[in-house]
């Protein structure tokens, strides 16, 4: 689920839209953006608050996660540093293809560093909203099958959980990492 579909479609081509190309995913180009960001500060905020889990594309969260960890780490977070890890990490092979290859879009996505906190902000509002539509499931879950006693305290969880979803989101709008 994106901001520009809220359900899943079927996987073909008539379902397409402006999150399947890395050029115009706000995934993709928060990703290129942090490798070409030379505030090490806003990097540092950014992969502070941002984390893998916000990526809904799975290969994108492990291309973050790696990029994250440089930056953490105060290592250069550039590509080639990133394809240094993942040649490291035995990604070299036919098994890191794909890795690679989305290496190889995402940095060619044409990002700006200094975009990189617009990007940021983009997929924790993608991941905010998903969390409410993940949230709904777990109501509905509960309703069904949660033994009756313990249903207001499950809802409670669910709430302040979402609470800390809006919390997180406001305060890296607001430019802190709370």
């Amino acid at each position: 689920m994106t901001p520009l579909r809220a359900v899943e479609p079927a996987d073909d081509e008539d379902h397409a839209d402006l999150t399947d190309h890395p050029e115009t995913a706000p995934e993709a180009l928060v990703i290129c953006a942090l490798m070409w960001l030379q505030d090490t500060e806003e990097a540092a905020r950014i992969s502070a608050t941002l984390q893998a889990n916000d990526f809904h594309d799975p290969v994108y969260r492990e291309l973050y996660g790696i990029v994250q960890e440089l930056i953490i780490d105060n290592l250069p977070h550039d590509p080639a540093s990133v394809l240094g890890v993942l040649v490291r990490s035995g990604a070299s092979g036919h098994r890191g293809a794909r890795l690679r290859r989305t290496l190889t879009d995402v940095t060619a996505a044409n990002a700006c560093g200094a975009s990189a906190n617009e990007y940021a902000g983009m997929v924790l509002s993608e991941s905010y909203r998903r969390s409410f539509f993940d949230a709904g499931i777990r109501i509905q879950q509960l309703a069904e099958e949660a033994p009756e006693e313990f249903l207001f305290d499950q809802l409670v969880e669910i709430g302040r959980a979402q609470r800390e979803a809006t919390n997180r989101l406001n305060a890296f709008r607001s430019g802190s990492t709370r």
